[in-house]
């Protein structure tokens, strides 16, 4: 499958990112503030996901193979099935009543990449296997944090897991021997920007496990520490424009 890309950013999204078919299983987008998003999701519908904090993000949308670094460099994925049957996935984190007036704002990835609140991708109608990526340094979905901070370390690895708890930077120097570290990692914060969530669609080639949710309906995060230190995908200088 030849592969095809969108990138764009959202700077209002409350503290969600989700994916969704435009038609939504014939639920208004006016009620998603108040919907079952879990039964949606199970209708193959949507894919709801909490984030830690309110920031805006970067996505980048994937039909096709992945990048060696998109497939290395995650921290946090999560997995389902969308019917995307109108040929038209929403993507976004506004979830209020105001939402079908809102979209008419939205952009298409192509012609408005500031999207600000949301945006609308056109692909071939059908049904996906949908996985969204996180990466650091932008760790809204709590990936890196549960890497860099020891008390959510344990609580997400654990001791059984096999798995070393080490500094950022002890971590980047034993897996990345003679590099130079980013100045994220060696000095905690750099002024770039980088891919924060990816949204991978495939074909459905074998059966997807129904995912785990989160008791108010969002599908529950998977955490990893890579085996070499993820160094964050850079976007270049037009993107910020």
């Amino acid at each position: 499958m030849q592969r095809t890309q969108y990138d764009f950013s959202i700077s209002e999204a409350g503290c969600l990112i989700y994916a969704g078919d435009k038609n939504l299983s014939g639920v208004p987008w006016s009620m998603m503030h108040a919907a079952d998003w879990k039964a949606l999701a199970l209708q193959n519908a949507l894919m709801m996901l909490s984030l830690y904090q309110d920031d805006g993000y970067t996505v980048r949308v994937v039909l096709g193979e992945l990048t060696e670094d998109e497939k290395s460099e995650w921290t946090a994925r999560a997995a389902s099935k969308l019917n995307l049957e109108s040929g038209k996935m929403v993507v976004s984190g506004v979830c209020d009543e105001d939402l079908e007036e809102y979209m008419e704002d939205f952009g298409d990835g192509v012609n408005v990449t500031d999207c600000q609140l949301g945006c609308i991708i056109t692909l071939p109608a059908g049904e996906y296997r949908v996985d969204i990526y996180s990466y650091p340094p932008g760790d809204l979905s709590g990936g890196w944090m549960r890497i860099e901070d020891s008390d959510d370390f344990r609580l997400c690895f654990g001791e059984e897991a096999g798995i070393e708890q080490e500094a950022p930077l002890e971590y980047f120097q034993r897996t990345r021997p003679g590099e130079i570290a980013p100045k994220w990692i060696a000095d905690g914060w750099e002024d770039a920007w980088f891919l924060n969530f990816l949204i991978h669609l495939s074909p459905v080639t074998t059966e997807i496990p129904v995912p785990a949710f989160e008791s108010d309906g969002c599908l529950e995060w998977e955490y990893r520490k890579p085996e070499i230190c993820p160094v964050g995908i850079r976007l270049s200088g037009d993107f910020a424009t």
